[in-house]
């Protein structure tokens, strides 16, 4: 048995949880939703609480801590760049913070790498030599695993498959450019686009049309796509074909094994995976290619901090 930490920190949540890292097993957890008043320094002191707490429950010494954490990671791998969530974590020496405060190595990741890696070790990716994980949630993230090994990039920008610029006139996203991925198929794009269009005709045709616009979610949207809305399906159809198209632009690049999808969306189950496959199935240049969902659940944030220190 190897026992090292795995912390998450997260736009919403914190998790923090003692894995075995020769098997993937989490032995115990602790999670809280993200003090995003705080800021940095509230978040920080929140997790180092909870590591604590399990330092002092493990039954043998723990071996070092891994992090994944909610934003760019330089490329030294232990200075957080920023949040886009919570204020304050502007270049900030993550892992020699933690270092100092539980005496125990650290690293860090971007959280779509550490999923990647999750799931390469302890999941969905297993068996392949080659992955690409995509998060798609409120956002859309990413990472990738090439002969097994987590590929950064230069400067660690790798991986940021919902930033391929697809419609260049298209809406705006949150990072600052137009026509990203992320802005057209994420679960803010989705609900986004839902209320532009119920302020047309068509919106008094949908039942979407009785929910306030600034509390509309893309779970309603997909809710309502499902019972058979025309508004709702028009919008869900629209975000999936430009998910596959994504997947198929960044895997004709990769050529990936595997194409890994997890996060919130990924929830519609075959809503999502049916349309995705379909659209893959007709762009992408391998005709063996597979997309599947992510097998870890929320765990994924906890495991990949842990896969982090089974890498290096």
């Amino acid at each position: 048995m190897t026992l090292v930490l795995g912390l998450d920190f997260g736009g919403t949540k914190l998790a923090a949880g003692l894995v075995d890292l020769t098997n993937g097993a989490v032995l115990a957890r602790r999670s809280m939703p993200t003090p995003v008043a705080g800021g940095a320094r509230a978040s920080l002191d929140a997790m180092l609480a909870m590591a604590r707490e399990l330092i002092d429950s493990a039954s043998a010494p723990v071996q070092g801590v891994g992090i994944s954490f909610g934003g760019p990671v330089a490329a030294d791998g232990r200075t957080a760049r920023l949040s886009m969530h919570v204020a304050g974590w502007e270049n900030l020496p993550l892992a020699a913070r933690v270092e100092a405060a539980l005496g125990l190595p650290a690293i860090v990741a971007n959280d779509g790498d550490a999923a990647a890696l999750a799931e390469f070790h302890f999941g969905a990716g297993r068996g392949v030599h080659h992955l690409l994980y995509l998060t798609v949630s409120t956002g859309i993230g990413g990472g990738i695993i090439i002969d097994g090994q987590l590929y950064r990039g230069e400067r660690a920008w790798a991986g940021e498959v919902g930033h391929q610029v697809l419609k260049p006139d298209g809406p705006p996203c949150p990072c600052g450019r137009n026509g990203c991925l992320e802005a057209l198929a994420s679960g803010l794009s989705i609900a986004r686009e839902t209320r532009l269009r119920l302020r047309g005709l068509e919106g008094a045709f949908s039942v979407l049309s009785t929910i306030p616009p600034d509390s509309l979610t893309a779970h309603q949207v997909a809710e309502a796509a499902a019972a058979g809305d025309a508004l709702a399906r028009a919008v869900w159809n629209e975000a999936m074909e430009w998910l596959g198209i994504g997947i198929a632009s960044a895997a004709n690049l990769l050529n990936p094994g595997r194409v890994v999808l997890g996060g919130g969306l990924t929830r519609a189950g075959a809503m999502l995976f049916d349309p995705v496959r379909h659209v893959v199935m007709h762009r992408a240049m391998d005709p063996e290619l597979t997309v599947v969902p992510a097998a870890l659940g929320d765990d994924v944030g906890i495991l990949g901090g842990a896969a982090l220190l089974r890498e290096s």
